[in-house]
């Protein structure tokens, strides 16, 4: 019995001896594999491209001729039997993905309503008062900060009532939330980046804050993300508008480039701040983290130095899979990263370590030296155009809906009349009633 069970699936071992199995038949093939990204692989010859994404035994495939992935098919069917799903609407794990003369979308709406609200909402236990909609996913008011800081973990007895009140352990909802966060809803990632310090020892204030995500889910099930047929050599212009004919712009570069912010001091029980990354292409979010810093940064400035170390790192990787991946080089290089600190940028630029940030003296001069080996570029941007800055704090509604539809490419969304729309659904799209729609048409 144990001789069986270190060759079944989920042995440690056995995940990586499939890995170099796959790889050594698509190199045999003709793939090269990213240093990067073990999951990506690319083949080209001459004209010919292919990218392939690996998860265990699911393949996503981008190719520029069907004979070549119908040679790939052939070359797989040797080792293994295979089976395939193309055309214009697919799913790869639990993501829908839709393409048209449009553009791109991805969406999870579907897991998200059968794995998270008919689970913790369904029809016949739910009554109307326990279900009032929300549109921001964490509360903006100072008191719930406070009760976050000040209760004290739940007692053995008041834990299982938690658990038995809100559908689940604190763990189990929290990886439940995180699984979508991961691939197409980082406006859950502020609440997930506080609320996951309390999983050691989870209080009623963290369940609730738990619950409200979920019943901003619930209320918000359908927000795919969208990403426009543009060319990657042109730019676009990024727009508030507010009350008419106030508005604010800023023109981005189609091609790579990132946001970056950070507050200060915010969580009341560690002092610690928080940072959130955005990666964009199209002016539309590719990845993004938000997290909280592992050291207390001593002022404002601080906090956006280390955002900013943190955001040249990830970009840094982003730009070496875009170069593998052959994308040109002006389109990645330098990588604009905008943050709406100015403080921050002076202090990366002229290359001085001042007594006020000389403990923070190799952030400053690692960025520094990317920026005079044009690897980056560092840019202002406004508060109100800068899509981090709802990753960072719980901003009211308004300023949250701006930010984040802005991320995912709703200004980009294809017209009623065409097939992406009826494919996509979305008339299921739900805006937040504080979004003024006429300035979301405008954009």
């Amino acid at each position: 019995m144990l001789k069986l069970l270190n060759g079944l699936q989920g042995n440690k071992s056995i995940g990586r001896k499939w890995y170099l199995l796959l790889k050594e038949i698509l190199e045999l093939f003709g793939f090269i594999v990213c240093p990067q990204q073990p999951s990506l692989f690319v083949y080209e010859v001459q004209d010919v491209k292919f990218l392939l994404n690996t998860s265990t035994d699911d393949f996503l495939c981008v190719h520029s001729t069907q004979q070549i992935y119908d040679a790939l098919c052939e070359h797989l069917k040797q080792y293994f039997d295979i089976t395939t799903k193309s055309g214009s609407q697919i799913k790869y794990l639990n993501i829908r993905i839709i393409q048209s003369i449009y553009g791109i979308s991805i969406d999870q709406t579907e897991h998200i309503e059968h794995k998270i609200i008919q689970k913790h909402f369904p029809p016949d236990k739910i009554v109307d008062s326990k279900m009032k909609e929300v549109h921001t996913p964490f509360r903006t008011d100072n008191q719930y900060e406070i009760d976050l800081m000040e209760q004290l973990p739940a007692t053995k007895e008041q834990l299982q009532d938690l658990e038995l009140r809100y559908g689940g352990g604190f763990s189990s909802i929290l990886g439940e939330i995180m699984h979508v966060w991961v691939f197409t809803r980082l406006e859950l990632g502020y609440g997930i980046s506080r609320l996951s310090q309390y999983t050691h020892g989870p209080n009623a204030a963290s369940f609730a804050g738990l619950y409200r995500m979920l019943r901003f889910m619930a209320t918000h099930p359908h927000r795919p993300i969208f990403y426009p047929r543009l060319s990657l050599e042109e730019q676009q212009e990024l727009r508030a508008d507010f009350d008419y004919p106030k508005y604010e712009s800023i023109i981005l570069p189609n091609g790579l480039a990132e946001m970056v912010d950070a507050d200060h001091a915010r969580d009341n029980a560690t002092r610690r701040s928080c940072h959130c990354i955005i990666a964009l292409i199209n002016a539309v979010a590719i990845h993004w983290k938000m997290q909280q810093q592992k050291c207390i940064a001593l002022h404002s400035t601080d906090s956006e130095i280390r955002g900013g170390f943190a955001a040249t790192k990830v970009g840094l990787f982003l730009q070496a899979l875009c170069f593998f991946m052959r994308i040109a080089r002006a389109l990645v290089r330098p990588l604009p990263i905008f943050t709406d600190s100015k403080p921050a940028i002076d202090s990366v630029n002229s290359n001085t370590v001042t007594s006020r940030v000389k403990h923070i003296a190799v952030p400053i001069l690692y960025m520094h030296e990317q920026v005079k080996d044009n690897n980056i570029e560092l840019k202002k941007i406004d508060t109100t155009l800068n899509l981090a800055d709802s990753g960072t704090k719980p901003n009211p509604a308004p300023t949250f809906s701006r930010h984040f539809d802005h991320a995912i490419g709703v200004r980009f969304y294809p017209p009623e009349d065409s097939e992406h729309y009826k494919l996509l659904e979305l008339h299921k799209f739900k805006h937040s009633p504080y979004t003024n729609k006429n300035n979301v048409e405008k954009t």
